[in-house]
């Protein structure tokens, strides 16, 4: 949904383990509440309160979150539970509530760093319910966003790679692919000539986050002409 995603906040205290974070979200979100642990997963539920800069209630959602295993490096996954938003690709809401707040490529690779819940919500919740919020009453002149499912990640990889040629990102994809652990000083998969590290490094380590099946199914969708440019 998002061109620039950065979790870097100045929250000025530190979350070094769950107990930290859950503590940490919600003494700043009231609405919420710890339901507990099964089998490994966390569980908080009740309303996020979008607000507004001066600290006054603009909306109220009623959501669930879900913290699965290997925290911190997972994406939370957050559902819509009440009906304040018609849960539409428009909105960027599956069917059954699941919320997407930017592309899975981006948010795998932020996990995979670590990733604190409290700062999750602090970053996304605000700029999701806002733009959702504009949206709804046609206010979308200015928001960006990406395309849906498939489309939007061919979206996501041409800004990613500063490349709109399909075939040279299927190119890139296919030479990723066949090595096993690309290195720094090897030539970029974009034909560019130039070494890695010099070229699509940060690409690169984007893509690492993500699990090469997800990749080789994209492929696949593509070479079949499954997916619309």
């Amino acid at each position: 949904m998002l061109n620039n995603t950065s979790l870097t906040l100045n929250r000025g205290f530190k979350i070094r383990n769950f107990e930290e974070d859950k503590i940490a979200i919600l003494k700043r979100n009231p609405g919420l509440h710890f339901e507990g642990q099964n089998k490994g997963t966390y569980t908080l539920s009740g309303n996020y309160y979008l607000k507004s800069d001066d600290g006054k209630l603009i909306k109220s959602f009623n959501i669930k979150i879900l913290l699965q295993k290997k925290y911190p490096n997972v994406v939370p996954l957050v559902i819509l539970l009440g009906d304040e938003l018609e849960k539409t690709d428009d909105n960027h809401i599956s069917k059954e509530g699941i919320i997407c707040f930017d592309h899975t490529y981006n948010l795998n690779k932020i996990a995979s760093g670590g990733l604190r819940l409290y700062d999750f919500i602090e970053y996304y919740f605000p700029k999701y319910f806002s733009w959702v919020s504009l949206k709804q009453i046609g206010k979308t002149e200015k928001l960006k966003e990406w395309a849906h499912q498939d489309e939007g990640t061919i979206q996501y990889l041409q800004k990613k790679l500063g490349i709109n040629d399909i075939d040279k990102i299927i190119s890139f994809l296919e030479c990723y692919l066949r090595i096993s652990k690309p290195s720094r000083n090897e030539r970029c998969y974009c034909g560019s000539g130039i070494k890695l590290k010099h070229c699509h490094i940060d690409a690169i380590n984007t893509l690492r986050a993500t699990s090469k099946k997800e990749l080789q199914d994209l492929l696949y969708k593509i070479n079949k002409g499954q997916i619309a440019f």
